[in-house]
């Protein structure tokens, strides 16, 4: 006796008579008879009681159906369940993101994943950039969105690039770069500049410093470096004093009155890259569904309204 026998029994037991249940079934009306006396035979009680016209369950008949029909149900959700969980449809995905700007820009994302995939549960962890490659080893984490650079030097990683942001200077209005549209490099030499703390990121460092170099700047001995430890921070240090940064595009709804956000004047402008990074060993199927999503260019990226995002943040917590 198998799931299929179950299924033409439920079907006679329904029909309460063998030849339409034979066509419900796409048998003949005699393997169906067949079926059925040797499931009677293999149980050792009558189901039904036969007549010229039609069938009827016997009183052991209507329990066994009564039960088999609860236990075929309970074996088709069970399929589907495991179909969903193969295919990535249903099951849990733990995403880490910086607790920073650059990981809310995918927020969007986010939470059009969570919308169409409401059977698989999406757990969104903010976190410093610096644990993010430690976090997915230590399988804290299915998904990391960072920078790429450290992550691209973890052997047991794969990483998907998620966008390149062009580099913008921002600065007070009342600093002497805000009378430029389009900065040459050369103006930047002697300005004070903040930046992003990357202290434990070395590999990211080094990418951040080349750029750095090739507006003229070594970062590691320049004194004229302040370093913040969130982007937000960076933008608040700019507003507050005489000093200049470098951001990504996606910070433009950030710049209030107070500074200005300038092109620089050069062919190939320094780009903020962001990825996203998850162990190769990881046999999560949710992973490669979220995946997708994050890196479907169809879903838009706008920018970022700090001040409404951390609030939200904030009070949600």
């Amino acid at each position: 006796m198998d799931i299929r026998g179950l299924k033409y029994f439920i079907s006679a037991a329904e029909c309460l008579n063998f030849t339409r249940a034979a066509k419900e079934c796409f048998i003949t009306q005699t393997a169906m008879s067949q079926h059925i006396a040797n499931m009677e035979k293999e149980l050792g009680f009558q189901l039904f009681r036969r007549n010229n016209r039609n069938v009827e369950l016997t009183t052991a008949g209507r329990d066994f159906y009564e039960q088999m029909k609860a236990v075929v149900h309970s074996y088709d959700n069970a399929v589907r369940h495991s179909q969903n969980l193969s295919s990535g449809g249903e099951g849990s995905v733990v995403v880490a993101v910086p607790s920073c700007i650059e990981g809310l820009i995918f927020m969007s994302r986010l939470r059009y994943f969570k919308t169409h995939y409401p059977t698989i549960k999406l757990t969104v962890n903010l976190i410093s950039p610096r644990y993010m490659v430690d976090r997915l080893r230590r399988g804290e984490c299915d998904i990391a969105i960072c920078w790429p650079y450290d992550m691209m030097e973890a052997e047991e990683l794969t990483v998907h690039s998620l966008g390149e942001f062009k580099g913008y200077l921002i600065c007070s209005t009342e600093h002497s770069l805000s009378s430029y549209k389009r900065v040459p490099p050369e103006k930047l030499a002697d300005e004070r500049f903040t930046m992003v703390d990357l202290r434990g990121m070395p590999a990211t460092q080094r990418a951040m410093y080349r750029d750095w170099k090739r507006l003229g700047l070594v970062p590691p001995v320049n004194p004229s470096f302040d370093q913040v430890n969130r982007m937000e921070e960076l933008l608040f240090a700019v507003g507050m004093d005489n000093i200049v940064a470098l951001v990504p595009e996606f910070v433009r709804n950030n710049i209030t009155g107070n500074m200005c956000f300038l092109e620089l004047d050069m062919p190939n402008p320094p780009m903020f890259r962001m990825s996203a990074g998850y162990l190769t060993s990881n046999t999560n199927p949710a992973v490669r569904t979220a995946l997708n999503i994050l890196l479907d260019n169809r879903i838009p990226m706008d920018g970022i309204d700090l001040i409404r995002v951390w609030t939200q943040l904030s009070s949600s917590g």
